[in-house]
């Protein structure tokens, strides 16, 4: 019973949290660093695929480590986040097809 009494509150503070907090102005600092939370959190889910793929590692080129350029060079032109993503899952799922 505690444990659904205890989903029950954070479940309604979770919801409840913009409301009570929507006059709190927050500091620069803190909303500079909220603004590149998605890009790090982006980053983290990526790294681990590309930089230890659980793929065979015979062939030389890898689909994933291709897409990672792409993307890089993409990011590197100040392309937008969505269209990076975008091209990326693009070009590696066609370079999957193709290598594979």
């Amino acid at each position: 019973m505690l444990l659904i009494l205890g989903m029950i509150g954070v479940t309604w503070g979770v919801r409840a949290a913009p409301f009570v907090l929507s006059n709190l102005v927050l500091p620069e600092p803190l909303l500079k660093f909220l603004n590149v939370v998605p890009a790090a959190v982006l980053a983290a889910l990526v790294a681990e695929p590309i930089l230890a793929p659980s793929v065979n590692l015979d062939s030389v080129v890898q689909p994933e480590l291709l897409a990672a350029i792409i993307c890089l060079l993409l990011g590197l032109m100040r392309a937008p986040m969505l269209v990076t993503v975008i091209v990326g899952m693009g070009s590696f799922w066609l370079l999957r097809l193709w290598l594979l």
